[in-house]
């Protein structure tokens, strides 16, 4: 079984696959050769949910490139986590109005104690945390990017 941890900790996301379910497949042969072949189980992905402070990042950064390379323009609705793969998409819901939005994350960031995203300023301004700067989220890993 293959199992993905979307929001590890410290480590950037491992894959552990488990030897002893590796399943070998022997095949006929007409010579001395032995030929083997390993069926993999399909990838599982685990949506899971985290919660935690998200900030947001504006003209600062504003045509700046990202970690992903991309570059960063506040206006589109994306996002920085630290250990989540580019391209995943994230459904993050303010606790505090439970106002909620989808970001494709880009870049790498929240570093403070305790924060778990940071937002780019379109993404803010939707969940209306603008003014706050940090408000608590919920996350919800909806797409997970390999």
């Amino acid at each position: 079984m293959v199992v993905l941890s979307a929001f590890a900790t410290d480590n950037a996301i491992p894959a552990t696959v488990r030897a002893a379910e590796a399943v070998p497949v022997m095949h006929d042969v007409t010579t001395s050769e032995i030929v083997t072949t390993v069926r993999m189980p399909k990838a599982t992905v685990l949506t899971r949910i985290k919660s935690g402070l998200a900030s947001w990042y504006g003209d600062m950064w504003q045509g700046r490139r990202t970690a992903s390379g991309r570059i960063f323009d506040m206006n589109e609705m994306t996002a920085a986590h630290k250990t989540l793969p580019f391209g995943s998409k994230v459904k993050v819901t303010d606790l505090r109005n439970q106002r909620s939005v989808i970001v494709t994350i880009t870049d790498r960031g929240a570093f403070f104690p305790g924060r778990v995203i940071d937002l780019s300023l379109a993404a803010a301004r939707q969940l209306r945390m603008v003014n706050t700067g940090v408000d608590p989220v919920k996350l919800e890993l909806l797409t997970y990017q390999n």
